[in-house]
């Protein structure tokens, strides 16, 4: 940014150069000849970053923006991992939910889950409500059958005590 910078002050520099230059010409050849040379110096000017490209600044800034990209994607694709896993887990608790309103329970779940190979696995689940000791058997029988999640890591809280 800095090189741009510099040329165009080089360029307004070189302009304000000329205009004056041109002023102070009398007319006739003489003010044709300044006015050549005031475009000559105004297109070496403009062209000399053409001809003499700073290509270690331009590697630099090449490099440090794609650093910055791959920070940024990194970044982002870490926002999609904990949204995908919010979801997910979202899902096995209504499952958990939808399973006891089939059994004519109520009840609220929350389920935390493990990454295994970029998949989610339920690994611990929280569910809520008035249970009997015959529902949460059962209840806990088809968490670990249907979503894996072994008794211990199964916790169960009156009605309204969910975490």
């Amino acid at each position: 940014m800095d090189g741009i910078r510099t040329w165009l002050l080089a360029i307004i520099a070189a302009s304000i150069l000329c205009a004056l230059a041109e002023r102070v010409m009398p007319p006739g050849p003489v003010k044709r000849v300044g006015g050549l040379t005031c475009g000559l110096v105004l297109l070496w000017t403009i062209l000399t970053p053409v001809a003499r490209p700073d290509l270690g600044a331009g590697r630099a800034w090449l490099e440090d923006y794609l650093a910055a990209l791959e920070q940024r994607e990194m970044e982002l694709s870490d926002q999609v991992d904990q949204g995908r896993k919010v979801l997910i887990e979202q899902e096995y608790a209504a499952y958990i939910v939808d399973k006891a309103a089939e059994w004519e329970l109520n009840c609220t779940a929350r389920v935390k889950c493990r990454v295994e190979e970029g998949l989610y696995i339920p690994d611990e689940t929280m569910v809520a409500g008035p249970f009997s000791d015959v529902e949460q058997s059962r209840l806990t029988q088809m968490i670990r059958e249907d979503l894996g999640v072994p008794a211990e890591r199964q916790t169960y809280y009156a009605e309204g005590e969910l975490p």
